[in-house]
């Protein structure tokens, strides 16, 4: 039997308003909260390497620091999404 794809914002059988707002909330306060959390990380790299060129310092620490640690966080908030959407698919498909 082939299951058929669904995005995660279309419509299921049992409406958001029916399940528990606690697990909603606490799902939806993770997920912004790390978006929030891995953006800052994203933002305060790049003005350690924006200081680092004005002050003519050698840059290349934070370039390397940056190359290692932004791809790391972006992969972490997309396994965090990828969860968040799976764990809402998962309790719609059950019918919970």
């Amino acid at each position: 039997m082939a299951r058929t794809l669904r995005l995660p914002m279309e419509s299921s059988d049992r409406p958001l308003e029916n399940q528990s707002p606690w697990v909603l909330r606490a799902q939806l306060t993770v997920l912004i909260g790390f978006s929030v959390f891995a953006g800052l990380v994203v933002l305060w790299i790049s003005r350690l390497i924006y200081i680092s060129w004005m002050l003519e310092d050698v840059f290349s620490a934070s370039i390397g620091i940056a190359l290692v640690a932004v791809p790391v966080f972006l992969f972490l908030l997309a396994m965090v999404n990828y969860v968040f959407w799976g764990l809402r698919r998962g309790r719609q498909d059950a019918g919970h």
